[in-house]
């Protein structure tokens, strides 16, 4: 498969019914009408964004960031002091064949200019397999480890003041 660099966006809500349709493929059939109302929340809310990327008409990948979301259960004091002024990357995802491009790595820009620009002091995530490529490609610390649904997942951060 040839490949020609993404154009990013951030979505309108009359973007979701195609970015869905290109991207639910790879997601658990179980949850696709989850993933749906996600879309449609992200690009619709003003508290929330939602970043496509579109490669010869298709969407091959999205990201979500809001501005505020409840740290994870198991957090302690400092933790959830800290997160208080951090927005929330809340999903990232771009299609097996155009991994390894540099899409998640634009989507993690896009997600920082996004907090910067509503005044928020750095980003969090929760991973259950990416955690070192947070860290070591975009400076993420780790927080911490919590469970959802019975996963392990690995609770990141990254401060704009470094």
């Amino acid at each position: 498969m040839s490949y020609s660099p993404c154009k990013f966006i951030e979505a309108e809500p009359a973007d979701v019914k195609k970015a869905f349709h290109d991207l639910k493929r790879d997601m658990n059939p179980e949850f696709v009408h989850v993933f749906l109302d996600k879309l449609e929340r992200y690009a619709a809310k003003p508290d929330r964004a939602l970043f496509l990327a579109i490669n010869k008409s298709k969407f091959v990948g999205f990201a979500t960031i809001i501005d505020q979301s409840p740290p994870p259960k198991e957090s302690d004091q400092k933790t959830i002091e800290l997160l208080q002024n951090y927005a929330c990357g809340t999903g990232l995802m771009v299609l097996p064949e155009f991994r390894h491009k540099g899409i998640a790595t634009r989507f993690v820009k896009y997600w920082e200019l996004w907090a910067r620009q509503n005044s928020f002091a750095g980003i969090w995530v929760v991973t259950r397999q990416m955690a070192d490529w947070y860290k070591n490609y975009h400076h993420y610390s780790i927080l911490g480890t919590t469970l959802c649904h019975d996963v392990a997942k690995t609770v990141l951060a990254r401060s704009f003041e470094q």
